[in-house]
C-alpha cells in the first residue's frame, strides 16, 4: 500500500458520514482492516474462549482475528445453493456466542432469517459486508444488519482505496469501548508493507495445494506467528483521503459490476458450468463460476496461460488451516464448503465489456477443446 499525502481528518469524518447515511448506523469507526474491527469488538466485549461461528469458506483473516482475540472459531457449513450461511447452517451448530454471516462474492446472506434465529438463541450477529459495500441484503443496505458490521476497502474490493476497513454499530457504549481497544493497535509501517507482500505470495501458493499435500497445512502455525501482526493495525488520517469519493462512486460501480455479471450470464449461458444464484439486479464483488473439480484446475491453468491472471481460486475451505492452528479443536465436516472450494473460479467484474467478452470466449475455447 502506498503512502498518501495528508488531507487531514476531514476525509475520515466525511467517509464515516457517507457510511452512516448509507446504512443508517449511528457509529462508524475506521480501522486498519475489517479484521482489526472484528478483533477489537471481541476484545471490547471481554470475551475469552467464546465460540464464534463463521462460514467454512470465508477469508482466512477472519479466522486469524478470532484466534488472536482469544476466542474459538467454529466452522459452519454453507447452503449448497448459495455458498452462504443459511438457517440449516445454524440449526445444527453447537452453541455460539456470535455468528458472522458473510456476503460471499457480494451475494447476500439471508440476514432476516439469521437475525431472527439469533434473537431466539441470544446470539450476537456480526455482519461481514467486506465484499458488499454498496450492495443490499434482504432489502436493506449491506452493513445495516446485526449488532455490528464490517466493511473492507482493500485491493479489489468494490470501494477500493488499497486498504482499510470500517466497523459500524448502533451501540454507543460498544463503539466507545472498541475505539479504546483500537487505540492500542500499532500504526501501519514499512515493516507491515513488507510482511503483507510476503504473506500474500506465500498464502496464494499454499492454499492451492493444501488439500493435495496434507503436509503443507503443518506450516500454518509457524506462519501465523510470523505474520499475525497483519491482523491489527491503524492507518493515519491521511490514508482516508480517497475514501469519501470511492464511497460516493459506489452506485455507478455497482451498476457496472451488475452489467458485467449479466454479460457473463449471457455468454456462458449454455456452457456446462454454472454460477451461484443472485437476486435480480444484484451485483457481485467477483463472479463465481463453478466447474467440475476434476476440470477446474485445468481451466484455470489454461486461462492463466492465455494471460487472464485476474481469474483466481476463491474461497477455499478453512478446515486445513484451522486443524493446523487449533489441533485440539474438534471441527465437524463441512462438505458443501469443501466442494465449493474445489469447484469455484472467480471472474473479474471490475473490467470492461471487451475484456469480459475475451474471457468468456477463452472459457469456451477451453471447453470446446476438452
Amino acid at each position: 500500500m502506498p503512502r498518501r499525502v495528508a488531507s487531514g481528518s476531514a476525509s475520515a469524518f466525511l467517509a464515516a458520514q457517507v457510511l452512516r447515511d448509507w446504512t443508517g448506523r449511528r457509529h462508524v469507526l475506521l480501522t486498519g482492516r475489517a479484521a482489526a474491527g472484528l478483533w477489537a469488538a471481541l476484545r471490547a466485549l471481554g470475551w475469552q474462549q467464546q465460540p464464534i461461528g463463521i462460514p467454512a469458506n470465508t477469508c482466512y483473516i477472519m479466522l486469524w482475528a478470532i484466534i488472536a482475540s482469544g476466542n474459538t472459531p467454529v466452522l459452519l457449513d454453507v447452503d449448497p445453493a448459495t455458498g452462504n450461511l443459511g438457517l440449516d447452517s445454524l440449526i445444527g451448530a453447537p452453541r455460539l456466542a456470535a455468528v458472522i454471516p458473510t456476503h460471499l462474492y457480494g451475494l447476500p446472506a439471508p440476514m432476516q432469517v439469521i437475525s431472527d434465529w439469533a434473537r431466539a438463541t441470544h446470539t450476537l450477529v456480526i455482519e461481514d459486508a467486506a465484499q458488499a459495500a454498496g450492495l443490499t441484503a434482504d432489502g436493506r443496505p449491506a452493513g445495516s444488519w446485526g449488532d455490528f458490521s464490517l466493511f473492507s476497502f482493500g485491493p479489489g474490493k468494490i470501494a477500493d482505496v488499497e486498504g482499510g476497513g470500517a466497523l459500524l454499530t448502533d451501540d454507543e457504549r460498544l463503539a466507545h469501548d472498541i475505539k479504546q481497544v483500537l487505540a492500542s493497535a500499532p500504526w501501519w509501517s514499512e515493516q507491515l508493507v513488507g510482511l503483507t507482500d510476503q504473506w500474500n505470495q506465500l498464502y496464494w501458493a499454499l492454499h492451492q495445494f493444501e488439500t493435495e499435500n496434507p503436509a503443507l497445512p503443518g506450516l500454518y502455525p509457524r506462519l501465523y506467528d510470523i505474520y499475525r501482526d497483519l491482523i491489527v493495525y491503524r492507518l493515519p488520517p491521511s490514508w482516508w483521503s480517497d475514501l469519501p469519493d470511492a464511497l460516493r462512486e459506489l452506485p455507478a460501480k455497482v451498476r457496472h459490476r451488475a452489467a458485467i455479471a449479466a454479460l457473463y450470464d449471457d455468454r456462458l449461458n449454455h456452457a456446462p458450468l454454472h454460477t451461484l444464484p443472485r437476486p435480480a439486479g444484484a451485483a457481485v464483488w467477483r463472479y463465481p463460476l463453478l466447474a467440475p473439480p476434476e476440470q477446474r484446475d485445468r481451466l484455470l491453468r489454461d486461462l492463466w496461460q492465455q494471460g487472464f491472471h485476474e481469474v483466481t481460486r476463491w474461497y477455499p475451505s478453512l478446515r486445513p488451516m484451522l486443524a493446523a492452528l487449533c489441533p485440539d479443536l474438534h471441527t465437524p465436516p463441512t462438505p458443501t464448503a469443501d466442494r465449493l472450494g474445489a469447484a469455484i473460479i472467480n471472474l473479474p467484474v471490475a473490467t470492461d465489456d471487451e475484456a469480459a467478452e475475451r474471457l468468456a470466449a477463452a472459457i469456451w475455447r477451453f471447453l470446446d477443446s476438452e
